[in-house]
């Protein structure tokens, strides 16, 4: 016999994302899941298969203390779309809790977690120049969260492309109000920057030497989020005075990590940003802090889980017929 349950789950689309989840939502849940990641019962597990032309990752996770435990998919086709969807259930019942597009929710945890990190760097007092390497979505979003939790004095922007660096420019004069200043060269972009935030699709080529930035106190990279992949070069994090990573799998995961291990970097010195979060605000423009992301199930789950109270409470998504029925040994 089975045993059906008349709990319907919510199925959240990108367009009520779009449209209901604000960035002090984002940055609140970032908050939340960091402290979470450093809870001793927190369970993360990660897999990825090939498929012909492409791959599927999951990327799964248990929060006891948020009540919930789920799975983020993603997947990259022969056509090359990439897809992504979250699962939610209830840590104590199993019952499914919702199905969430997940095509913005990465970009939003990444953004809000790194605000949430960069605002324990350097405070909220002091006004920030903020200088942007990278001009596609993570990087646009990337200078929304910050400029929600930082005084933001002036910004500057960098890329490869001269049209996206304009459109970039466009976007964020008309999302933030503020006037951001477009460079060709990554020389004049950060000169004089307090804080550089990259987010770049660079094909596997580093994109910041330890010489760009020597003079900047403040370097947040979420770019380089895999082994083939970079953005820093080793040495920016091994000549750092402080590292905060949002998860300690970066020294397995990312490239820029993998090179500043082989070149001798203490994998121990890197800060757990839910240990950073109890320490304090207050910068030293003499210590050069680096922050380099490359995320996790956690951030997801604790955003999905966010988005689906914000959801109830506010009536936006779609009830959906019960996902799976309680197995009855026979």
């Amino acid at each position: 016999m089975i045993t059906a349950t008349d709990i319907q789950p919510l199925h959240i689309s990108s367009e009520d994302i779009a449209q209901h989840v604000s960035w002090p939502l984002a940055i609140k849940a970032a908050r939340v899941a960091a402290l979470a990641a450093i809870e001793p019962d927190v369970e993360l597990r990660r897999a990825t298969l090939p498929i012909p032309g492409g791959w599927m990752r999951l990327m799964a996770a248990s929060v006891p203390s948020a009540g919930v435990f789920g799975y983020k998919e993603f997947h990259l086709t022969a056509d090359k779309s990439v897809r992504y969807c979250i699962k939610l259930f209830d840590v104590g019942t199993g019952r499914p809790l919702g199905i969430i597009d997940a095509a913005l929710v990465t970009t939003l945890r990444t953004a809000a977690t790194a605000a949430v990190a960069v605002e324990q760097i350097i405070g909220t007092r002091a006004p920030v120049r903020l200088a942007v390497v990278g001009s596609g979505a993570e990087a646009l979003a990337g200078l929304e969260a910050l400029h929600e939790v930082l005084s933001l004095e002036s910004v500057t922007v960098t890329s490869r492309s001269a049209e996206n660096r304009a459109a970039f420019v466009a976007s964020a004069r008309e999302r933030t109000g503020l006037d951001v200043v477009a460079h060709a060269s990554l020389a004049g972009a950060v000169q004089s920057a307090d804080l550089v935030y990259s987010a770049t699709n660079s094909g596997g080529r580093i994109v910041i030497d330890e010489a760009d930035v020597a003079s900047v106190p403040v370097i947040a990279s979420i770019g380089s989020t895999l082994p083939n992949q970079r953005e820093l070069g080793g040495r920016v994090l091994t000549t750092a005075d402080r590292i905060v990573v949002d998860t300690d799998e970066v020294f397995d995961e990312s490239g820029d990590a993998l090179e500043a291990i082989a070149l001798g970097l203490d994998r121990n010195r890197g800060e757990m940003l839910g240990h950073a979060l109890f320490g304090t605000t207050t910068p030293d423009r003499g210590i050069r802090t680096v922050y380099k992301s490359i995320g996790s199930p956690l951030q997801d789950l604790i955003l999905g889980a966010a988005i689906i109270e914000a959801a109830e409470q506010n009536d936006f998504g779609r009830r959906i017929d019960p996902l799976s029925a309680v197995k009855v040994n026979l």
